[in-house]
């Protein structure tokens, strides 16, 4: 289990990695109490192979939450429909938004909702579907989900839509990139962007930071853009609450 985590990891952070496709018939080599950790380790892998070649891994998903059903694993079942939908398996699907009712909780929140942005065109049930996945601690799965929400708001000249889903994605990513280590991320910042940081938290302009740094405004707003980019924040008010949550933490 622990080298399909690896795996999947790997994929996800873009390194290189031996990806294996899972032969659907596969017998699990786990005893009757830790089945799940194949099922696990499977789901890993299946994951994987999906970033690659989701037409192969998305029946074998399917598959495999059929064979967790088939356990009387309920849960873990939706969650290989789940990520069988997300490729668009409608068999998956159907099975998804059949069973996802009968699951209590944040958890149950997340599939009935990842259910309905499955089963519609509506770009507020993705949002929603992302909003719920950020609120159950699944970043990845967020940033995922608003992204393409982003993208279809953007297509349908829907800006309310875009700006919603950009800020859910901006939240997921910068969790992704540096709240899960805050402190070594504060630490990276020059002396400079701590200054010009400072100086937004407390509310100066462009020109009263530069005057106070010996810069033009001109350059502040240069270094500003850099944070932003790096902080997955638009404007001053979003780099501020990104601030908070470190200080808060």
């Amino acid at each position: 289990m622990a080298r399909s985590a690896q795996s999947l990891s790997a994929v996800l952070t873009h390194q290189r990695t031996d990806v294996i496709s899972i032969a659907v018939d596969e017998e699990a080599e786990a005893s009757r109490h830790s089945w799940w950790a194949s099922f696990e380790a499977r789901l890993f892998d299946l994951q994987a192979l999906a970033q690659a070649s989701p037409v192969p891994a998305a029946p074998q998903l399917n598959d495999l939450g059929t064979w967790a059903e088939d356990h009387g694993a309920h849960t873990l079942a939706c969650l290989a429909w789940l990520e069988a939908g997300r490729l668009g398996h409608e068999q998956a699907i159907c099975s998804l938004s059949a069973s996802a009712g009968r699951i209590d909780g944040a958890l149950g929140r997340l599939l009935r909702a990842m259910a309905h942005a499955f089963s519609t065109d509506d770009l507020q049930a993705l949002i929603g579907a992302a909003r719920e996945a950020l609120l159950f601690g699944a970043v990845v799965l967020c940033a995922q989900l608003s992204g393409e929400a982003r993208k279809r708001a953007v297509g349908a000249g829907d800006a309310a839509a875009a700006k919603e889903a950009r800020a859910l994605l901006g939240r997921s990513r910068r969790v992704l990139d540096f709240d899960a280590d805050g402190k070594r991320f504060a630490e990276s910042l020059s002396e400079l962007e701590h200054s010009i940081i400072t100086g937004v938290v407390e509310g100066r302009t462009s020109a009263e930071i530069g005057e106070e740094l010996h810069l033009s405004a001109r350059t502040v707003e240069w270094h500003l853009g850099r944070l932003y980019r790096r902080t997955h924040v638009v404007n001053r008010h979003e780099l501020r609450e990104v601030v908070a949550e470190w200080l808060r933490k």
